[in-house]
């Protein structure tokens, strides 16, 4: 009985981690074909899944990312790239899946939701209320922005792929979502490839509780660590556990471990944090601004830091548009406004030096001089406002460029001009 009221749920990201332009990379037929035996494998008959960013990434074999999907959604039965399927009284499971990839205006590897899908997301939420006594688990395979989970400052922050529809106007629209409607008791999602020994693997807003997902394959994970959540629910409460694939029991059986219970009455989480697994270098932390977390400059105006301390200075601020700007490992960040969640990186480490930052008439212009030629620079917003740089180029692009680069350079090694 309990396998069959079991559900099988996979975030995306499927087959291999690594481009080697062969049949089982990530986004090929082959990959989608080998992740559906390996699903059928458990004997469950009751599979959900969302895409991935990596899932769209078969560039070798499909010309478009429509093409890419139709073969994904048809591989796994699949009409729609989301899901939306009852699994108790009153209780959904919901699916949202990336669909863009060659199409990605910045990085290939934003995750994004598009328009129509948003909607039958709103529409789900708005007939499936609160005060109708309905508990709403939704899966992505990024987070959303505002979640609280930990994020990749140099890996997903600085290339605009942290949260879901992170290069889109609408990125916010998601934690409103949750905000306005305590229906919303959980949202799953992996991306970072980390594993589950943070304490900000899992946080909770409002009356949702986020949780980051671990992956399985053996070169995926980014700090050595493979893990799988198990999910535990019944109509007042909620437990999350996680599967530790490098330990065994004496008899054989799973390492699972309790990391938080859920009371969906009271809304109240109880973390099981302290376990000897969290015990481990904290990297891979990027800073988010707290409110009185006493690094906040409330009327800057003048020097923020010198050019000794600005590789260390951890400090944030609101410009006087409204914009908020801050410090952190060396680098120039912009925070979303209202959430406070990393948006993305204004000046990189390697510009940014060990040059003086002022902000200058009561956050009216951001100022780099370098203390050696006494040269000056003005950071300016982009023309949207904002001042957050899109570094990473569309991966089809790039690899577009490449290919002409190198067919121009065979060319000029075997037609010298005269």
């Amino acid at each position: 009985e309990g396998i069959l009221r079991s559900h099988l749920v996979s975030l995306g990201d499927l087959g291999r981690k690594d481009i080697r332009h062969e049949p089982g990379d990530a986004g090929t037929t082959k990959s989608f074909e080998d992740a559906k035996d390996f699903f059928d494998g458990f004997g469950l008959g009751q599979v959900e899944l969302v895409s991935g960013n990596h899932d769209l990434e078969g560039l070798d074999e499909f010309d478009s990312d429509e093409e890419n999907m139709k073969a994904w959604m048809e591989c796994f039965d699949k009409s729609t790239p989301q899901f939306c399927k009852q699994v108790g009284d009153k209780t959904l499971l919901v699916g949202l899946s990336t669909t863009r990839f060659r199409d990605s205006p910045f990085s290939s590897h934003e995750v994004h939701i598009d328009a129509n899908q948003v909607d039958w997301f709103l529409d789900v939420v708005k007939k499936h209320s609160h005060e109708d006594g309905w508990k709403i688990c939704v899966f992505s395979h990024a987070p959303i922005m505002g979640s609280g989970l930990r994020v990749l400052q140099n890996v997903h922050v600085v290339n605009g792929c942290a949260w879901l529809n992170h290069c889109s106007d609408n990125r916010g629209i998601f934690i409103k979502t949750v905000k306005e409607n305590p229906q919303i008791k959980l949202w799953m999602s992996g991306h970072f490839h980390l594993s589950h020994d943070y304490e900000d693997a899992i946080s909770t807003v409002g009356s949702c509780t986020f949780v980051q997902a671990g992956v399985v394959g053996e070169i995926s994970s980014r700090d050595g660590r493979r893990q799988t959540r198990i999910v535990q629910g019944s109509s007042d409460r909620l437990k999350i556990y996680t599967v530790n694939h490098h330990k065994r029991n004496q008899d054989g059986s799973a390492d699972i471990r309790l990391d938080a219970d859920i009371n969906l009455i009271s809304g109240q989480v109880e973390l099981a944090h302290g376990h000897e697994d969290y015990d481990h270098d904290n990297w891979f932390s990027a800073f988010v601004p707290e409110d009185e977390d006493g690094c906040y400059l409330s009327m800057p105006d003048g020097q923020v830091a010198c050019s000794q301390t600005v590789s260390k200075s951890v400090c944030w601020w609101h410009m006087k548009c409204g914009r908020v700007l801050g410090l952190h490992e060396g680098m120039l960040v912009e925070y979303d406004a209202e959430t406070l969640s990393p948006l993305g990186v204004v000046v990189n480490s390697k510009l940014l030096g060990n040059r003086e930052v002022l902000v200058v008439e009561e956050g009216t212009a951001v100022v780099l001089v370098d203390n050696e030629t006494k040269d000056i620079e003005v950071v300016h917003p982009n023309d949207d406002g904002s001042y957050w740089r899109k570094f990473q180029r569309n991966k089809k692009v790039r690899q577009e460029e490449k290919l002409r680069e190198a067919i121009a350079k065979k060319w000029m090694e075997s037609n010298s001009l005269q």
